[in-house]
């Protein structure tokens, strides 16, 4: 790989930490407490409401008289709605009536909207703040953008329900307070959303960069709490939000944490990243262990590899393959040169990834030919100037050796004969450790992260295929050296032993070292790999240094060539603790809701769902039209929604893609929202702080409804299929929605 120079660069990562994300749905809506029917039309609308952008209503025609009535089951005050564009521009749903009801018979009309979109599958959203409760909700499809009907991807309805029964924080039930800065803390629970609660100026963690300097690490003493009389189960909880005008203090990641006695917590629900719509004073809901949008990350990533197989791949001979270096929609400004030796190689891993999902022997074949294509282009051999790209490519034959017994004999011998010729790069200078390069009294003079910490790797792998005792010995030796030689006082990896620079500590380094703490681990069972390990991964994941607005972006704006691939590979080695069981309860559902939370951010938020392909900066997307797209960065997106998979299929998270706290379902008596970030502001500000569920111990009962994880129905993916939703709670019986009970 290229080596990151020491360049002065704009720090993107300021610009980027001061934006809101701009996704398309939001956990939660009206719509998820409605039935609905169609007049004037026969179509199955379930597309509108099920809270998957990939799935899309379509009329061929709009006469500005079809109507969609939705049926709340209980009055709400509603106070905006958003409409996402789906994939053409010119079937766009342009005008829009709205209109509500206390009864479904007289109705008052509220206005209608004129709706223009900032690109395809994007959310406009508007503001109602229309007075009154009510139970029924009426759409006019006035007009389209075009002639040819109307395409929709789909529809979420804002407020809050009024009177709210099902809420069990009030006055009778408890107490409510917060901490020292956090002023009115009572307007939390008063039943009235447009009082507020607020900090001015929270209170900043700092922590030691190690150079004179420190770095901004999150809000701190930003909590409010809430205590039962006495010890409630709930289920869900919610949040009253700003006016627009104060959207910037609306918090934007924070942690609801559990006690028993106010002293010792357990985490029950994490957020990073948490979306918020630019509507006045509606409220958000989060239930325990539900995903909210209806996201498949396989067949993301499927659609992800079939770009890349479409737009990339290249023929190398007869029966070679190479990935280009970069695309663009303008041929123009598109790289055809081969993306390099090391790219190669996590293509053939993204290749393995595929398959180990799919059992799709194509992909297995399409990873050989990568390899045949790698070696021409290297001169016909594997053997490469740069040990860390050996490395790279050694994991992935290993990986392949895993996946399929063919490759076991076809690889495993290579993956030896790379090894030896890695090893080849230690010596004793500056304590041992093994050379960038081959040109050691040149640029290949240091002692990289990223040329040991993935050999300390495939030592130990080496180890557990084979029971030799060199290649533990050889894993053990690098660890000791990178202990010693390239960590700073907080634990971090440097890029190199002699570069002090806090800044330059990439995503890649911390994940090849934990990953290889893990296998240390897993082979010796001794308690200091792991420590070693968590304590890193708790500072990378939680610090908001390293992960701001609670998604991870390289130091220094290395998100792009050579850095696209940094953040999957840091991503696959986080995987691997989690698959691992080798975590506490609570850092096993943290990390994991980490994970989720940043696959949900670059679906929701960074991927173009006309190409399919995924912004490197998971918080928002490419101008498409201009941008150009390195390879590298499409390899990481696909890291990323694989590594969501695998949890899946291993049965850490549920079908639907949602993790639950183990502590979940348990009574507390504490109930602590810590608030770490906001939208882009010093101040907070929250209008409530709602709890749902019911206590045993006093007979507090919410009649929340109850949701179940299935649809029986079929709706249409972008490429006019029929598809089964992966979640939801709604059915259709004679063209009406209804809701599971």
């Amino acid at each position: 790989m290229k080596k990151p120079g020491l360049l002065f660069v704009i720090y993107y990562l300021l610009f980027c930490a001061s934006a809101s994300a701009q996704k398309t749905l939001v956990d939660y809506s009206i719509v998820d407490d409605c039935t609905f029917e169609t007049v004037g039309f026969e179509a199955d609308v379930t597309p509108l409401f099920d809270k998957n952008d990939l799935t899309v209503f379509e009329l061929p025609q709009v006469a500005g008289t079809e109507e969609i009535v939705l049926r709340a089951r209980r009055p709400y005050t509603m106070r905006g709605f958003s409409v996402v564009s789906a994939d053409d521009a010119n079937r766009d749903l342009y005008q829009v009536q709205l209109l509500v009801s206390t009864d479904g018979s007289e109705w008052r009309s509220v206005r209608t909207f004129t709706l223009t979109y900032p690109g395809r599958f994007r959310e406009r959203q508007m503001n109602v703040g229309v007075s009154g409760a009510f139970s029924f909700f009426k759409f006019i499809l006035k007009s389209a953008k075009g002639s040819e009907g109307v395409r929709i991807a789909d529809i979420q309805l804002f407020g809050f329900p009024q009177p709210d029964d099902e809420n069990l924080a009030t006055a009778d039930n408890g107490t409510i307070s917060g901490a020292l800065k956090f002023k009115d803390v009572k307007n939390l629970i008063d039943g009235t959303p447009s009082t507020m609660a607020e900090i001015s100026s929270a209170d900043k963690e700092f922590i030691d960069n190690f150079d004179g300097e420190t770095r901004y690490n999150g809000k701190i003493n930003a909590w409010v709490q809430y205590e039962f009389n006495a010890p409630t189960v709930i289920t869900a909880y919610a949040l009253g939000m700003t006016s627009s005008a104060n959207r910037d203090r609306r918090p934007n990641c924070w942690e609801l944490k559990a006690s028993e006695d106010g002293q010792q917590w357990v985490t029950l629900d994490v957020q990073h990243n948490a979306a918020s719509m630019a509507v006045d004073l509606y409220e958000q809901r989060y239930e325990l262990g539900n995903p909210g949008a209806n996201i498949n990350y396989a067949d993301i990533a499927d659609r992800m590899l079939a770009f890349c197989e479409a737009n990339l791949e290249r023929q190398q001979g007869t029966s070679g393959l190479y990935w280009i270096c970069k695309w663009a929609v303008d041929p123009a400004k598109r790289n055809e040169d081969w993306g390099g030796y090391w790219w190669a190689a996590h293509a053939i891993d993204n290749y393995i990834d595929n398959y180990n999902r799919t059992n799709d022997v194509d992909k297995l074949t399409k990873a050989t030919k990568l390899l045949s294509g790698t070696r021409t282009r290297n001169n016909n051999d594997l053997i490469n100037h740069f040990y860390d790209d050996m490395e790279w490519m050694a994991l992935a034959l290993l990986r392949g050796c895993d996946a399929h017994n063919s490759f076991n004999r076809q690889f495993m011998a290579q993956v030896k004969r790379l090894f030896n010729d890695i090893v080849g790069g230690w010596d004793d200078v500056e304590g041992g450790g093994i050379h960038w390069n081959k040109a050691i009294n040149g640029d290949g003079k240091t002692k990289n992260a990223c040329s040991n910490a993935p050999a300390m790797i495939l030592a130990a792998r080496l180890y557990q295929h084979t029971e030799d005792q060199q290649y533990l010995d050889w894993a053990k030796k690098i660890y000791q050296f990178m202990y010693d030689k390239c960590r700073f006082p907080d634990g971090v990896v440097k890029d190199h032993t002699g570069n002090n620079n806090h800044e330059v500590t990439f995503s890649y380094n911390q994940g090849t070292w934990v990953g290889g703490l893990l296998e240390l681990y897993k082979i010796t069972g001794e308690e200091h790999y792991r420590q070693t390990a968590t304590e890193l991964m708790d500072l990378l994941l939680f610090g908001k240094w390293y992960s701001p607005k609670g998604i991870m972006n390289e130091r220094q704006n290395y998100n792009q060539a050579d850095g696209g691939l940094f953040k999957g590979i840091f991503i696959r080695y986080l995987t691997q603790w989690i698959l691992s069981g080798k975590l506490d309860e609570e850092r096993q559902f943290r990390y994991t809701k980490w994970l989720l939370d940043q696959a949900r951010s670059a679906a929701l938020a960074a991927l173009n769902k006309t190409w399919f392909i995924v912004n490197p900066y998971w918080t928002g997307q490419y101008n498409i039209d201009s941008d150009e797209h390195d390879t590298s960065r499409q390899q990481t997106g696909l890291m990323l929604m694989e590594a969501v998979d695998e949890l899946r299929r291993a049965g850490i998270i549920d079908e639907n893609y949602a993790a639950i706290s183990p502590y979940a379902g348990n009574p507390y008596r504490y109930y602590r929202l810590n608030i770490t970030e906001t939208q882009n502001s010093d101040n907070v500000m929250l209008g409530e702080f709602k709890l749902f569920g019911m206590s045993e111990a006093t007979g507090i009962n919410s009649p929340t409804h109850q949701t179940t994880n299935s649809l029986n129905h079929q709706t249409t993916n972008l490429l006019g299929q029929m598809v089964t939703p992966r979640k939801g709670n709604l059915y259709i019986q004679k063209n009406k929605k209804y809701i599971k009970k």
